[in-house]
């Protein structure tokens, strides 16, 4: 399989359709968050209860998350990548659902631009969540590591502003 170019992975996300997810009942499942953080203590406290096992995926991709990819991830809810802080915070206070029905359709080269000297690959993963009625796409970043007992990261989050339904 061609990876696709290192920085399309937002845009790729606008083809991905419903059924890609499973059938509607399974999306509406699927996208509906249980929990529902209103800052960024709130969402730290959420997320650092993730980092004592890994999560895993439905295809099998496990990542851990570390306290330096819990301030990278609410961080980016400042930058304009996160353009809704509450959208962002819905999605890192449920960052364990999301990722658990995660998908990785397309496999992406790595940006050049960057040191990825212990980086064996980068995994961009799709999972569904619903936000102010609508079912939107979040976007999870993980970091492969070469060295095996380093594992995978996760390292950011996005809410996409990507509507499937």
């Amino acid at each position: 399989m061609e990876k696709e170019h290192w920085d399309s992975s937002s845009e790729k996300a606008k083809e991905l359709k419903i059924s890609d997810f499973g059938t509607q009942e399974e999306v509406i499942e699927k996208a509906r968050m249980e929990r529902f953080p209103q800052n960024y203590t709130e969402a730290r406290k959420i997320l650092s209860s993730f980092i004592v096992n890994p999560l895993k995926n439905i295809s099998g991709l496990t990542a851990t998350l570390s306290k330096n990819s819990i301030e990278k991830i609410l961080s980016d809810a400042g930058e304009g990548s996160a353009k809704n802080l509450k959208a962002h915070l819905l999605a890192a206070g449920n960052l364990d659902k999301l990722f658990t029905h995660s998908i990785e359709p397309w496999s992406f080269e790595m940006n050049p631009n960057k040191n990825n000297d212990n980086i064996a690959d980068i995994h961009r993963l799709y999972a569904l969540m619903e936000y102010e009625g609508k079912i939107t796409v979040v976007k999870i970043t993980v970091k492969e590591m070469k060295n095996l007992k380093d594992g995978n990261r996760i390292y950011t989050i996005r809410s996409l502003q990507v509507g499937l339904c």
